[in-house]
């Protein structure tokens, strides 16, 4: 048994709640069940409970045993002094000079719910809810990936707002930064934006008209060409450049250990995407403009133009088939929907113009779907994916709910506890429902 399911019954009425006692034997009448708390404090505030002849208005604390009342140290905290009913599944001890009722939930409620929700969290499937699905409406899921969507941004503008207050508000060295993370391709995203985040756009500025200037930088930030043979004199121009960026701003390389190169394609390896970014920042003076304007870096990532050393190479020490080292149109569409849309959303809330956020969902919902593991085993399932924001919205489900069994707080899972197949009978004392 876990609280998180005692919430979930205690705020949508699954138990039978007709003919309450208290375990003090007195009887309980629930006349407003009070407000989910999302912050310290008691579970359920400002409830309106009779017990005995009193209507009490007070607070409403949820365990799974009496003596975690005493666990968690309530006792002693101010937050519950006004705390008028203990809900628990099982009274396993009485509590020393406790003074509110407390009501046992045990024998309550309903096996089949307790069934379907222990069902969900033993389950082992990427989606614990797949079989079920069919009975949510489309229109609900419709709605619930445009919320899911916005609350994956709004995790991205947090990040971006902690990086905004490191760099004193800075748009422009922030962009770089978040730019340079996506770059990083999932498993060297850290790196790439730890990176960025030792240099500043100020020194890109002023080396942009070197040809090679700010790919050295980049590389040899990087650490990558302390790694490399001297025999290339590409390379070589590199590593000379870089010895005059070293001493003039005292740069400090990184370390091997934050690169990694195992489990990801040539084409992510991040000698190339330093090579590439390095190409797309030199073409243009503002970061900040350029990312929020798509057509524009949609434009200048179609643009580049590698060294032809890259033809050969994705790494700076070893030799490749000879090819271009193009970047995919997915690349530019993950870019401009985990790059743009948060920064977009992040200017639009700072300077109060919410245009900018709407644009930037526009956005969001115009860029094609995403095609990767996530995505194709939830669709698999009848899960919707047919742009950006779908697709945003099924990575933040399986990641911030379903791997966490969040499936309570889901509107899709909290739907199929809902459902009229598996509801309640209305009437709760009729003898055909199994209590547990």
């Amino acid at each position: 048994m876990r609280e998180q399911f005692l919430h979930f019954i205690w705020q949508n009425h699954r138990f039978n709640h007709k003919d309450l006692i208290s375990i003090e034997g007195q009887t309980i009448s629930i006349i407003d069940y009070g407000k989910p708390n999302y912050n310290d404090g008691p579970d359920f505030l400002f409830a309106r409970i009779s017990i005995g002849n009193v209507i009490w208005v007070g607070h409403v604390e949820i365990h799974v045993l009496s003596s975690d009342w005493e666990k968690h140290q309530h006792s002693n905290d101010e937050n519950y002094k006004n705390v008028i009913l203990h809900v628990v599944y099982q009274h396993d001890k009485p509590i020393q000079d406790f003074s509110v009722p407390t009501l046992e939930l045990k024998g309550l409620i309903p096996r089949s719910i307790f069934d379907r929700y222990s069902h969900f969290m033993e389950s082992t499937s990427i989606l614990p809810c797949h079989y079920m699905i069919s009975e949510v409406e489309e229109s609900v899921i419709e709605l619930y990936f445009h919320r899911l969507a916005i609350e994956r941004m709004e995790t991205k503008v947090a990040k971006i707002e902690e990086l905004l207050v490191q760099w004193k508000s800075d748009f422009e060295q922030v962009a770089f930064i978040w730019l340079s993370r996506y770059f990083g391709m999932g498993t060297n995203s850290d790196a790439f934006e730890h990176l960025a985040g030792q240099l500043s756009v100020a020194w890109l500025s002023k080396i942009r008209n070197e040809p090679m200037g700010i790919e050295a930088l980049f590389l040899g930030s990087a650490g990558l060409l302390g790694q490399s043979s001297l025999e290339d004199n590409y390379i070589k121009k590199l590593n000379n450049l870089f010895d005059l960026y070293r001493h003039k701003w005292n740069i400090i390389p990184l370390k091997a250990q934050w690169w990694k190169w195992k489990l990801g394609r040539p084409a992510s390896f991040p000698s190339l995407k330093l090579a590439q970014l390095a190409q797309l920042l030199k073409m243009k003076n503002s970061i900040f403009e350029l990312v929020l304007d798509t057509s524009l870096l949609r434009k200048s990532l179609s643009e580049i133009e590698l060294a032809p050393f890259w033809m050969q190479h994705y790494q700076l020490q070893k030799l490749s088939v000879n090819r271009s080292k193009g970047i995919s149109k997915e690349f530019v569409n993950r870019l401009i929907a985990n790059v743009t849309v948060p920064l977009m959303i992040s200017y639009g809330t700072h300077i109060g113009d919410n245009s900018f956020i709407e644009k930037a969902i526009e956005i969001l919902e115009s860029l094609p779907e995403e095609q990767n593991n996530i995505t194709k085993a939830y669709t698999l399932w009848g899960l919707p994916n047919s742009n950006a924001l779908h697709s945003q919205a099924i990575i933040h489900l399986k990641k911030e709910y379903c791997d966490l069994k969040r499936c309570l707080s889901c509107q899709i899972g909290n739907q199929i506890f809902r459902s009229n197949i598996h509801q309640i009978h209305k009437t709760l004392s009729d003898k055909r429902i199994e209590y547990m």
